[in-house]
């Protein structure tokens, strides 16, 4: 009877088919008797179930039904401290501590553990030449180890008080990936550097949005981004017409972007339009040049900062950190959004992406200057900027500023900005500061000479109520800001309730404008979020100024009902305190339709215009552009509006082209490519075929496959961010194919496809028998150990026959190998045997070589 097994030292492996153990159960039942007449019992591996540890093979010997497990292999899964002397049958250790230790005495027909003695008796266990079986009761009756033997499924289910070394190992190994899942950390088997070609063809996106109206002007937009590599540097080019607006080069957007964040004294390199995050008031872009050390990549988190805006009801919000993906939200029935952004040592810029419900992309992007700037303790960072002010002036500007970190909790910088049309004075020099005071509690100040002076509190407690004290104090006779404001005066208070009810965000808020002649007063005081299931935003505003008596207060109650029929209904309503009256009505039903479509209608009643409009919408996504039409049909004016978008990706490496239904230009894509690594060298050469059906186990991006799943390609990823591949092994359709390293990490680079070769490794086979001749003739030889040997002399391979003799292995690349039996075993166990050695080759081919004849035959040695 053959059986076959991988080699034992494999902990975690899967168990024989149910075939295999029914096999072995009908030939105890039939031929018991004969067996154990003529030797008593039986060798083989059975199934050792080990809870945390899974399952794997254990060799036993059965005799009248009960089982004899194998000692030495026993300890060594559970890795219990073990020695095995001459004979088998001397083993020496400890359980968990050294002072509990044991030894086997089997002369003396005892077991000593901990100083106490255990009498056994010959019919306890089973010595043969390779292998010492104890009945299974033993272990734990002495150790603890409570080895329970199930003979109908032939299984041994242990159960122990004991904390095992392996499980305490296990344990310990998922709290350290669980910390690090929550940190981000991931070890990577492979590390693929970034290159910095001339030129690589990439991305472009494009839309289509064309406007009528019954009393106004027509309108034809047309927009298209192309997105390339040029001299190493990511290369954004988008262009903008409209038939109501000419054509000029204010109106387009062109930037060059350098990004190398292992050098030390330029890390970003941008020309073109720049974001210059400037004090003064800049009403056209400015197109320049702008160098800093701070690295593109997102710093450890010190605390958190809440963000608060409004955008169109129910349209999703992507919050972006320094240009990665931090989170997303939906904006409430009224717009109203929030997140908690962290706060990241270095600079902190926060874009927001917003995305209607019905496939609508604003490509507009608000950039949030947190207020709040820390640099780790003892570094420096800068930031340099000058350029032309695209206005009719064409005003030069420039900014330089610099921040040095104290403390991980202190950050002091300065610099000085530069506008040439400032007639209150054009060089304007600034202090700024930030400090954390204590873990919840925030300050930032700022002095800009002959501008304004600002200070910000920021104070959180626990329970995530915090409160904010805003104060600006400009002079008088500054004109880089252009409004005449001598004071801004803001406080703020914000927490989140949650009863068993409802759940919401609660913000009241008072904001103050001192002017030469008069000052204004708002206040706000805001809940959002769900009662009861529904969706809830209610807003209520208050006005108050100097001149006019009477404050002018409304409120705003916005709902999302979900009805059945997958129906969404907003109503909203707008109520006037000063008038006591219903100002405005809005009511919107929703519904999706054919899996990718969508279709809107709504009403709007505005009391103060006396105006009323009907609204229906419908938008429709294919997989390479998102198409949408509304109408709008007033008792005043009507208006109807078409608009299609999408983007082309283009892989130069491998000539494929595909398209996408949302933006691409900016973003970072991957090509994967696995192949048969036939000669081991990890790479490519032209007879070596691709592999058709890898997976891979990764989470973020859109993943898709060529027509015969030999490509793989990830896309809309973000740029500058350490990506990580996970490969599932598992998905390979062979056994005989591997992987060696699936866990890959590499820099995103926007614009491209960043093309990856993973090497499949063709493993052969090797399998034989082992003999033992006596003068009652040749039967198979389990416990044998078996050695695979390269042409060095290297050992590559190590495993032990089964129990009639059979062994397998599986794992040899293309090459000439010997096989061999431990000659120390040898020695110990007093065999001689023929050959001594046995040579064989593993060929190239696909589906991995096996070679089945090896055959050794053991003999007792004469002296």
């Amino acid at each position: 009877m053959i059986h076959k097994q991988f080699p034992l030292n494999n902990y975690f492996i899967i168990s024989k088919s149910t075939l295999k153990v029914y096999f072995v159960f009908l030939t105890l039942i039939f031929l018991g008797n004969i067996n154990c007449s003529a030797q008593e019992y039986d060798e083989f591996p059975v199934e050792l179930r080990v809870s945390k540890l899974g399952v794997t093979e254990m060799p036993v010997a059965i005799k009248n039904q009960e089982a004899y497990i194998a000692v030495a292999d026993f300890l060594d899964f559970l890795d219990l401290k073990n020695v095995v002397g001459n004979n088998p049958a001397e083993i020496t250790g400890f359980i968990i501590n050294p002072e509990d230790s044991f030894e086997f005495d089997i002369p003396k027909q005892k077991i000593i553990y901990k100083g106490e003695n255990y009498i056994i008796k010959p019919t306890d266990y089973i010595l043969t030449a390779t292998t010492f079986y104890l009945r299974s009761s033993f272990f734990g009756e002495i150790f603890g180890l409570y080895a329970k033997f199930n003979y109908r499924d032939l299984s041994i289910n242990l159960e122990t008080d004991i904390e095992l070394p392996k499980v305490k190992e296990l344990r310990l190994l998922n709290i350290r990936q669980n910390l690090n899942e929550l940190r981000g950390f991931v070890t990577p088997d492979t590390l693929i550097e970034r290159k910095y070609p001339f030129f690589r063809a990439g991305m472009a996106d494009w839309s289509v949005v064309t406007t009528q109206q019954t009393n106004g002007t027509n309108d034809n937009r047309f927009n298209l981004g192309l997105g390339t590599i040029i001299a190493g540097g990511e290369t954004n080019v988008l262009l903008n017409y409209s038939t109501r607006v000419p054509f000029t080069a204010k109106n387009q957007f062109y930037q060059w972007k350098y990004v190398n964040n292992n050098s030390k004294l330029f890390k970003q390199v941008t020309a073109g339009k720049i974001f210059s995050r400037a004090t003064s008031s800049l009403f056209a872009p400015v197109v320049g040049i702008q160098l800093t050390n701070t690295p593109v990549i997102n710093r450890r988190s010190f605390g958190s900062y809440t963000l608060t805006d409004v955008t169109d009801p129910r349209w999703t919000v992507e919050l972006y950190v320094n240009n990665v993906l931090i989170n997303f939200t939906e904006a409430d029935a009224s717009g109203f959004f929030s997140f908690e952004v962290p706060l990241m040592y270095g600079n902190t810029i926060v874009n927001l992406r917003f995305y209607g419900p019905y496939g609508e992309e604003r490509t507009e992007e608000r950039i949030i200057n947190i207020p709040y700037n820390f640099i780790p303790k003892k570094e420096l960072e800068y930031t340099f900027s000058a350029g032309i002010v695209e206005n009719e002036g064409n005003d030069r500007f420039s900014r330089f500023n610099l921040n040095y970190g104290i403390s991980n909790g202190f950050t002091l910088g300065g610099g000085v900005e530069y506008l040439s049309d400032v007639t209150s004075g054009e060089f304007m020099p600034f202090l700024n500061t930030s400090l954390k005071i204590s873990s919840n509690l925030l300050f930032s100040g700022e002095y800009m000479h002959g501008v304004k002076s600002e200070g910000l509190l920021s104070y959180r407690t626990p329970s995530s109520f915090q409160i904010d004290f805003n104060y600006i104090n400009y002079d008088e006779d500054q004109t880089a800001i252009n409004y005449n404001y001598l004071e801004e005066r803001k406080i703020s208070l914000s927490l989140p309730i949650r009863t068993k009810f409802f759940t919401t965000y609660s913000r009241f808020s008072i904001n103050q404008i001192i002017l030469p002649t008069t000052r204004f007063t708002s206040a706000q005081f805001l809940m959002s979020g769900s009662f009861f299931g529904i969706s809830t935003n209610l807003t209520t505003y208050g006005l108050f100024n100097e001149r006019s008596k009477t404050p002018t207060i409304y409120s705003t109650l916005s709902q999302t009902y979900r009805l059945p029929y997958q129906l969404l209904l907003s109503p909203q309503i707008q109520y006037d305190f000063s008038d006591n009256a219903i100002t405005n009505m809005i009511v919107r039903l929703e519904r999706p339709f054919l899996k990718r479509g969508f279709v809107n209608v709504g009403f709007e009643n505005n009391f103060l215009r006396n105006t009323q409009i009907f609204e229906i919408g419908l938008r429709y996504n294919l997989n390479f552009t998102q198409t949408s039409f509304t109408s709008r049909i007033g008792n005043s004016n009507s208006t109807f509006i078409e608009s299609a978008r999408g983007s082309f990706l283009f892989d130069d490496a491998t000539g494929y082209i595909t398209s996408n239904d949302r933006s691409s230009v900016g973003k970072g894509a991957v090509t994967i490519i696995p192949f048969l690594d036939y000669n081991d060298n990890n790479v490519r050469e032209k007879s070596e075929p691709s592999v058709p059906g890898l997976k891979i186990k990764n989470l973020g991006g859109s993943v898709t496959y060529n027509k015969d799943n030999t490509q793989l390609r990830i896309y809309d990823l973000q740029p500058y961010t350490n990506f990580i591949i996970q490969v599932d092994t598992l998905s390979l359709d062979n056994i005989a194919w591997k992987i060696n390293n699936p866990i890959i990490a590499l820099e995103t680079v926007p614009n491209q496809f960043k093309t990856i070769y993973i090497p499949v490794k063709v493993l052969g086979e090797v399998s034989g028998m082992v003999y033992v001749k006596d003068e009652n003739g040749t039967k198979g030889q389990g416990r044998i150990s078996i050695h695979i040997l390269n042409m060095n002399n290297e050992i590559v391979g190590k495993f032990l026959t089964e129990g009639d003799g059979y062994f397998t292995y599986l794992g040899l690349k293309t090459g000439k190998y010997k096989a061999v039996i431990d000659p120390e075993q040898l020695e110990n166990i007093g065999y001689k045997v023929s050959p001594l050695e046995i040579e064989f080759s593993i060929k190239e081919t696909e589906f991995g070589d096996i070679v089945d004849d090896l055959e050794f035959i053991l003999e007792k040695n004469s002296h």
